[in-house]
C-alpha cells in the first residue's frame, strides 16, 4: 500500500466518532472563551485528530519496545486523567488498551521476539485521539503528542527520509547529514547511545510530558 495512502487510512477509524457525535462541540480558545465548533468539529477536527494522531505515533517507531513503551505511558497518563474526571467509558477503554500494551510489550521490549507493525502504531494513535474526544481532554492529547510532533517536524523538513542510524559497535550513532529524526537527535547529543537506552530516553521524555498532562487536571 502506498504510504500515502496508508496516511489518509486512520479517517476511517474516526467514522464512529462522527457518527454518534461524540465529544463536545465548545472548546475553550485562550482569548477567546468557549467557542461553539458545530459541524466543524464533527466532521473536520475529529478525523483531523485521529489521523494526525495515528500518524504521529507511527512516524516514531523502528526501535524495539519504543511504540509500545511511549503508548503504556501516554494510554496510562490519559487514563488517570480519564479517573479524575470521572469519565468512566473513556476509563475503560483506556484500561483495555493499557492491559493489551502491558502484555505486548513482554513481548516486544528488547531483543524484540514481535514487532506490532503499522496497525499497531495506527492504533495506539486512533486509540489516544479516541480517548481525548471522548473525554473533551485534547490539551492532555496535544501534550502527549509533542515528542511524536518534534520528530514530525524534524523528518518533514529533511522531506521524511528512512533512516533509523547506524549501528556500529553496538551502538546507534547519527548518520552523516543527520539528524532526521528525533531518535537521531537524540544519537548525536549522546554522542552514539544503545537501542535499548534510546527507547528509554523517549520513554523519559514521554513521562515527562505524562506527567505535565495529569497536574493540568488535578
Amino acid at each position: 500500500m502506498p504510504q500515502k495512502v496508508k496516511a489518509f487510512m486512520p479517517i476511517f477509524a474516526a467514522l464512529p466518532l462522527i457518527v454518534i457525535e461524540e465529544g463536545s462541540t465548545f472548546m475553550r480558545i485562550p482569548f477567546l472563551g468557549n467557542v461553539n465548533f458545530g459541524l466543524l468539529y464533527t466532521l473536520v477536527k475529529i478525523p483531523s485528530e485521529v489521523t494526525i494522531a495515528a500518524n504521529a505515533v507511527n512516524m516514531l517507531a523502528g526501535f524495539n519496545g519504543l511504540e509500545v513503551g511511549m503508548g503504556i505511558i501516554a494510554v496510562g497518563s490519559l487514563a488517570i486523567i480519564a479517573y479524575l474526571m470521572g469519565k468512566i467509558s473513556v476509563l475503560l477503554i483506556l484500561l483495555a488498551a493499557l492491559g493489551a500494551l502491558l502484555a505486548t510489550l513482554c513481548f516486544n521490549w528488547y531483543p524484540a521476539k514481535i514487532l506490532v507493525g503499522d496497525v499497531g502504531t495506527l492504533s495506539i494513535g486512533a486509540i489516544i485521539a479516541a480517548a481525548v474526544t471522548m473525554g473533551n481532554f485534547e490539551i492532555a492529547g496535544a501534550i502527549l503528542l509533542i515528542p511524536y510532533i518534534v520528530d514530525f517536524l524534524i523528518k518533514a523538513k529533511n522531506h521524511f527520509p528512512y533512516s533509523f542510524g547506524v549501528y556500529r559497535g553496538g551502538k546507534l550513532y547519527c548518520p552523516e547529514g543527520g539528524p532526521v529524526g528525533l531518535g537521531q537527535l537524540i544519537m548525536k547529543v549522546c554522542s552514539g547511545i544503545s537501542e535499548r537506552n534510546l527507547v528509554l530516553v523517549l520513554m523519559g521524555i514521554e513521562v515527562v510530558c505524562g506527567v505535565v498532562a495529569i497536574l493540568l487536571y488535578m
